[in-house]
This record gives structure tokens, C-alpha cells and sequence, in this order.
């Protein structure tokens, strides 16, 4: 019996949805029909170019409804894709295609400034790019024995996934097209309708994928704002949105808010950063119902663990923490020579699961990956007699004071302990610096908030970072994912 991937089996839900309208973006809607009519004719334009089985594609991509079947149409020929990251930064995307050995280039007309940095690669334009062939002119297959689709096998690499890159230049994990199938085949998804408005490079094509393959809706919005996103659930009655951790607060804090109609939403997901008790009790108590979830996952291993529901309230003595594991996950914390920490002992988490990923395009010095089979996140962590996994940081991260471990997020804590303070984000100081710590906040604008103020609460309220420099700021400085920008926090600090 022939190999089927995730792709053919998605193709083959689509088209018994052929009157469904399964995704949208900021131009059209595609019923199961459309989209799959869609995939079928950039099959064909792709192999007429000669992509086939092992390739590596790297898409530059927007976040349209043509960037996810020209990927899904390169996976059907036994190609191997990989979203960019960094498409905003010629130098980045630059290094980051260097990295990933691709022999094709695909852009957009949103993005096709990007194919002048494609050096030596095959590149090709998905819709009108100046100086590139269009692979939407020509004729669409609509019938099966006019699909063009190529064998694989379920150990031939399928994809790479980059990493959020808030440390440096993005990396990308490999999956083959087995391993990719358990990171997003994960079970039914009627009624969904899944919000996606942030650079698919990251989490939002691993939802795709999951939310399609479940025979969910996505709805694509080509940007973040408060207003789009708003204007998705009141207008498309959004079910799900994951954004990471400062453009949660940016919607929560939104004007609009309070009179939105949100009564569609389900879940509104934040990923990528530690979220202090405070500002989760904040978040919480600003959006008046508990619809908030904070996974812990990475696009090396996927989601392990979920803080929602009951669990996700001010009154909640979980409120710290990310869940349980998941039963698909196995999480363990261990000391500095590899053994197992006692319950409530901070220690390194290591994870194992089904849908992890076997390695990196160019892998670091430290990568993670183990010989035997579990992943060294970076992260420190604990669990508590519940069964209650919290995550303190990145091990890197952790610094002495008053003969204590402490880590960013305590400072976080502190500050957003502030009742005038609604969002803060500490980073490590340099070497050689008299402080541990630095922090960005963001204060409430109506009222007269200084950093003389602030300091003078953080040495009333945590005399261990009493002397933590401080820099108010009136939007978090973001990577292109959105996650806190580190280095330009730390620039703005020290």
C-alpha cells in the first residue's frame, strides 16, 4: 500500500469538504473545493520547474491562503519547505538561508524584494513579481488523474521549522514526514475556527496544519493589531487565537475590549515568554472570563503542557505555572549532573515527545538534542505536589542575589505587582555590571508613573533588585514574531 503523508490526507479532507469554506485571508474565501484546486495547479507549475522528491524549498512568505498551498503543493512533490523567519531583515534572512541549503526560493508579491537575496538559488514567484515567472499562470488540474503528486516515504524529510530567534539568528528544526504528521495530526477539529495573523515561519503554520487536518476553519489576517484581531472575532466568529506573550497584553489592553463582542472565543492562547503571576491576574481579570491559555512548548518538541480553565484564574494557586503535561509528554527536571529533582527543586527541564523533532539544519554547539531521545529545553523549571510544571526561565538566565537563584521573571513579578504598571520584561544585565537584571515597562498611561517610583516599590517590595536600572517605555520592543526583543530591551538598559 502506497505512503500517504499528512499533505495527501489533508488534500483528500479538503476535497470531501469541497463545499465548506475552510479558510479565508484578507483577500478571498476558499471552500474545500477552492483551496484544493489552488494546490493542484501550483503541483503542477512546480514540477513543470522541476521541484520533486528531497528538494529543500524555503517560502518567503505573507500570510495569504497561496503561501499555505504553495507549501502544501511543494510537499505534495516530496519536497522538503521550510517558512522563512526574518523577512523583514535582508541580513537575517540572508544568514538564515545560508543555514538551511535550499536550492528554491519562492516569494510573493508582498514579499518580493526578497528574491535579490537568493544568490545561487532557483527562485519563483508565487503571483505577480517583477523579473519572475508567475506559477499562478497556467491552467489548474481538476481531476485526479491530472494531480500531480510525487511518493515519499514517511522517512524522507519534510520540514523545517524555525525557532523564534529571540537569542540570535533564527535555527530550524528537521522533521521527517512522519515526525511532522505527529506534531500537528492531533485529532478532530469541528467548529474551530482559528485565527492566524503572525509570520507562519513560527507556531501559526504548525495551527494550520492541525486545524485543516482536523477539518477546522482558518482565518488568515496578513498583520497584528488590537483592531484586527477584534474585528476577526466580532466579524468571522473566531474560536481560537495564540499570539505570544506582548501582543496578548497589547489586545487585552486594547480600547475596544471592554465592548467587544467575544462571545465566539474559546481560547485565546500566549506563548513565548514566563508571564508573571501578576500580569496573568491582570490579563485575567481584564478580559472577564476565563478563555486564556498559557501553553509551554517550542517548535523543537511541540506543546508538553497547558495552564486553562479553572486552572487559569486570580484565585488559582496554579496560576504560576503551565499545566500538567500533556499525556502525549514526558517532562523531567534534573540537577546539574542529570538526576531527577526532588518536587518543588528548580532544575533543567528536559521533555520527550512523539512529535519532536531529530535535529537542526546547523546545530549549535549546545543543541538540545540528546543520543538518548529527550530534549534539553534550556529551561529551569519545577514541579509541585499537584504534578504542576512551572517554568522559572532560561537557565542561562539565572543570576545570584541575597544567596538565592533568581531569574527575569521574579523582577517582572515584582514590577507588575504595581497597580500602575500593566506590562514589564526583564533581561539579564551584561558582565560586569553592579545589577543582575534590567527591565522595560510599560506604566498606565493616564497616571504619572517615573522610574525614581518604581524603584522606590521594587526596594520596598523585593530590596533584591532594588537597584535594577529601569526604562518606561510605551510599546514592548518586539522580535518579528512579536516575542520581547532582548537585545534591544538590553540596548535601551545598559
Amino acid at each position: 500500500m502506497a505512503y500517504r503523508s499528512y499533505v495527501d490526507d489533508l488534500v483528500a479532507l479538503l476535497d470531501r469538504d469541497a463545499d465548506r469554506v475552510v479558510l479565508e485571508d484578507d483577500d478571498r474565501t476558499y471552500t474545500g473545493g477552492d483551496f484544493v484546486a489552488l494546490i493542484r495547479q501550483l503541483t503542477a507549475t512546480l514540477s513543470r520547474h522541476g521541484v520533486t522528491r528531497g528538494r529543500r524549498v524555503a517560502l518567503v512568505a505573507p500570510i495569504t491562503a497561496t503561501a499555505i498551498a504553495a507549501r502544501y503543493a511543494a510537499a505534495r512533490l516530496g519536497a522538503s519547505t521550510v517558512f522563512c523567519p526574518d523577512a523583514g531583515s535582508p541580513e537575517r534572512l540572508s544568514i538564515f538561508l545560508s543555514r538551511i541549503d535550499a536550492k528554491t526560493l519562492i516569494v510573493f508579491p508582498e514579499t518580493g524584494r526578497a528574491a535579490g537575496i537568493g544568490g545561487d538559488l532557483q527562485i519563483l514567484a508565487v503571483g505577480a513579481v517583477d523579473g519572475l515567472d508567475d506559477l499562478l499562470d497556467g491552467p489548474s488540474p481538476d481531476a485526479d488523474e491530472h494531480d500531480v503528486r510525487s511518493t515519499v516515504s514517511g522517512d524522507d524529510e519534510c520540514a523545517l521549522v524555525a525557532t523564534g530567534g529571540t537569542t540570535g539568528i533564527s535555527k530550524a528544526s528537521i522533521r521527517t514526514f512522519d515526525e511532522y504528521r505527529r506534531l500537528v495530526d492531533l485529532g478532530p477539529t469541528p467548529g474551530r475556527r482559528q485565527l492566524v495573523c503572525t509570520p507562519l515561519a513560527y507556531i501559526a503554520q504548525t495551527m494550520v496544519d492541525t486545524v485543516l487536518l482536523g477539518g477546522g476553519t482558518v482565518v488568515l489576517r496578513d498583520r497584528f493589531t488590537p483592531d484586527v484581531v477584534i474585528d476577526a472575532m466580532e466579524q468571522t466568529a473566531v474560536t481560537h487565537v495564540a499570539l505570544v506573550e506582548p501582543l496578548v497584553v497589547e489586545l487585552v489592553d486594547s480600547d475596544r475590549l471592554p465592548g467587544a463582542d467575544l462571545s465566539s472565543v474559546e481560547a485565546i492562547s500566549h506563548v513565548g515568554a514566563d508571564a508573571a503571576p501578576a500580569l496573568r491576574a491582570r490579563l485575567v481579570d481584564r478580559v472577564g472570563r476565563p478563555v486564556l491559555v498559557n501553553p509551554y512548548g517550542a517548535s523543537e518538541f511541540g506543546v508538553v503542557s497547558a495552564l486553562s480553565g479553572d486552572d487559569y484564574s486570580a484565585s488559582s494557586p496554579h496560576l504560576a505555572s503551565s499545566g500538567r503535561p500533556l499525556p502525549v509528554a514526558e517532562v523531567a527536571i534534573v540537577d546539574d549532573t542529570g538526576q531527577p529533582c526532588a518536587v518543588g527543586e528548580v532544575g533543567h527541564i528536559r521533555v520527550h515527545t512523539r512529535a519532536q523533532a531529530h535535529g537542526y539544519s546547523v546545530a549549535p554547539a549546545e543543541s538540545g538534542f540528546r543520543d538518548d531521545g529527550w530534549f534539553a529545553t534550556g529551561d529551569d523549571g519545577f514541579f509541585d505536589d499537584a504534578g504542576y510544571l512551572t517554568i522559572r526561565g532560561r537557565a542561562a538566565d539565572r543570576r545570584e542575589a541575597d544567596g538565592a537563584g533568581w531569574y527575569p521573571v521574579d523582577v517582572q513579578q515584582a514590577l507588575c505587582s504595581h497597580g500602575l504598571v500593566r506590562y514589564a520584561v526583564a533581561v539579564p544585565a551584561p558582565d560586569g555590571c553592579a545589577t543582575e537584571f534590567g527591565a522595560a515597562v510599560i506604566a498606565d498611561p493616564t497616571a504619572e508613573v517615573t522610574v525614581a517610583l518604581l524603584s522606590e516599590f521594587l526596594a520596598e517590595i523585593a530590596s533584591q533588585f532594588a537597584e535594577t536600572p529601569l526604562v518606561l517605555v510605551d510599546s514592548m520592543p518586539t522580535t518579528e514574531q512579536g516575542k520581547p526583543h532582548r537585545a534591544a530591551i538590553g540596548a535601551l538598559l545598559f
